[in-house]
């Protein structure tokens, strides 16, 4: 349960120290006097979000700081699993900056925010009129089902079996959707493959074609060209080579009376050989070259072919393009079929969703079970609660598997009805929020009864109710304040006269700044602050009269 809390520079709270007692806790105190700020530091010691316009201002850091008695609750795994030391009392302490830096700490030993709002699950119920909405939501009505019938093992073994089944699924759908993707890839490979081997790619033909076309483009100049130079040579009497036979001749004869000639007549033979080579290979080259227009379009339409997949798959060459080929062909033989583990999953599906159902019914066997009981049991404390014609019914509708949820498989429905003659409809539709803040204590109650939880806050849940109703709701506070720490903050004399401890929240002016200070009340306080509920400021003695009655 908790013992104190300790605030310091926390919104306009400077320094105070409250000490909680065993039983029912009232806060009370006039509206705006600081009684949300107060439960504004309990959410931060249990894990709530911070702000930096939480640290009062002109203050550079906030310590929030509470101690809980632990003992007979079971939380050694909680330490164990977490290698926090366990020690009585437990110590948990929040710590906020200007600058927007937040630590947690249990037992002085630093703690992620998420662990802190597991552990303050396990020590504190906050209810508040905004949690009354939750009565709407099918998963927290679930889980008061659970908690009233004690079906927290069934319901675990169902939601691993759930989560199992989830696991399966996807995987099998993960791998059939691997599978059509491996498909469209093979059909890929097999549609790019075709193109390349269907063109019978050679290393280096795309440099000879490109040659073969250029040749193929200027074969009607070649042929002139090199015809004319061969006729220039060979041509008749004036041929050039007939002309240099000629002076050959002459040149022979003189070089037999002078030795220099000799020398300059086998460089002429040596030319005359080659202008004979080069006239017989033009010669060659004019027969050889023809205007060929097929032979031109097929080299370029083969050309044509290159070019269109070197820039589809952003190649430079015919070379790069057989790399890709042989690539393309190692990735299509890499390919296979994943029909084997695709089998394998489905078994596993199979037999997870086999485990699901048989859970899921175990568990909805259970819960059908306990709704005359669970209904009977709230029923009884509305009539404590001054609603005694207030009926209360669960209705559960059995879903089909594809829309099974992490908490079950059945759709479930609050019925409620405040008026005799009626029939219970959903909640949302009949409830006023007077009826739901008494609702929701009920529940609460059965709850606090069935699982370990030292302590529950109620935050003016009594909001809507009053006269004999709220004197109703005082006594059921009491009476679960016998086996729970209550700590209740109300508007209500009634059910503020049943405290065991009353704390009182009020505005001090006086200094530099406004503060919020927190006192526990004397039994003659007491008596004070309940008359003042009662009828205001001054009250009579008539009216401190009512509010000792009260308070017997």
């Amino acid at each position: 349960m908790l013992l104190s809390l300790s605030i310091q520079n926390f919104a306009i709270i400077s320094a105070t120290q409250i000490q909680f007692d065993k039983g029912l806790n009232i806060i009370t105190g006039e509206t705006g006097a600081g009684k949300s700020i107060l439960m504004g530091a309990l959410g931060l010691i249990l894990g709530n979000r911070a702000d930096t316009k939480d640290v009062m201002q002109g203050k550079d850091k906030c310590v929030i700081e509470a101690a809980f008695s632990i003992d007979g609750y079971n939380l050694q795994s909680f330490f164990e699993t977490n290698e926090l030391d366990e020690v009585n009392p437990c110590i948990v302490r929040r710590e906020l900056t200007s600058n927007g830096k937040s630590r947690a700490f249990i037992n002085d030993t630093p703690v992620t925010l998420q662990l802190l709002r597991t552990f303050g699950l396990q020590l504190i119920d906050i209810v508040s009129q905004h949690q009354t909405l939750e009565l709407n939501e099918s998963s927290f009505q679930l889980q008061v089902l659970d908690a009233i019938a004690n079906n927290q093992e069934a319901l675990t073994d169902y939601k691993a079996s759930f989560k199992s089944y989830k696991k399966a699924l996807n995987s099998l759908q993960e791998l059939q959707q691997k599978e059509a993707n491996s498909r469209q890839d093979e059909d890929y490979l097999r549609f790019v493959l075709g193109e390349l081997q269907e063109l019978n790619l050679k290393e280096g033909e795309q440099e000879l074609l490109e040659v073969k076309l250029n040749e193929l483009s200027n074969a009607e100049g070649i042929q002139q060209a090199a015809s004319f130079v061969s006729g220039l040579l060979e041509g008749g009497e004036h041929g050039i080579l007939d002309q240099l036979r000629e002076g050959r001749a002459q040149l022979a004869a003189a070089a037999k009376h002078h030795l220099g000639l000799k020398a300059l007549l086998n460089r002429l033979d040596s030319n005359l050989e080659d202008l004979k080579d080069l006239s017989r290979e033009l010669q060659q080259v004019s027969e050889q070259t023809q205007l060929d227009p097929e032979s031109l379009q097929a080299a370029e339409g083969r050309l044509q072919q290159f070019f269109h997949l070197q820039k589809k798959h952003k190649v430079n060459n015919t070379n790069e393009l057989i790399a890709l080929m042989h690539e393309f062909e190692s990735k299509f033989e890499a390919l296979g079929s994943l029909e084997v583990e695709i089998e394998a999953a489905k078994n596993l599906v199979t037999q997870s969703k086999d485990k699901m159902l048989k859970t899921a019914s175990k568990l909805s066997n259970l819960r059908q079970s306990a709704l005359a009981n669970t209904s009977q049991q709230v029923n009884a404390l509305l009539t404590q609660v001054a609603l005694p014609n207030a009926v209360f019914a669960i209705s559960l509708k059995e879903l089909e598997i594809e829309k099974y949820t992490l908490e079950g498989a059945e759709e479930i429905s609050f019925l409620f009805s405040a008026n005799k003659g009626f029939d219970p409809q959903p909640i949302n539709k009949v409830a006023s929020g007077g009826e739901l803040s008494r609702l929701m204590l009920c529940l609460k109650s059965l709850i606090a009864d069935k699982v370990q939880l030292p302590s529950i806050v109620f935050d003016e849940i009594d909001t809507g109710i009053s006269g004999e109703a709220a004197q109703k709701v005082a006594q059921v506070m009491q009476m679960h304040a016998k086996n729970h720490q209550v700590i209740a903050i109300t508007h209500l004399p009634q059910i503020a006269g049943k405290a065991q401890q009353h704390l009182y929240v009020y505005k001090n002016a006086e200094g530099a700044i406004t503060q919020t200070l927190i006192k526990s009340l004397s039994t003659s306080e007491r008596i004070e602050e309940l008359a003042r509920m009662l009828s205001g400021e001054n009250p009579s003695e008539n009216v401190k009269a009512a509010a000792r009655e009260l308070m017997n």
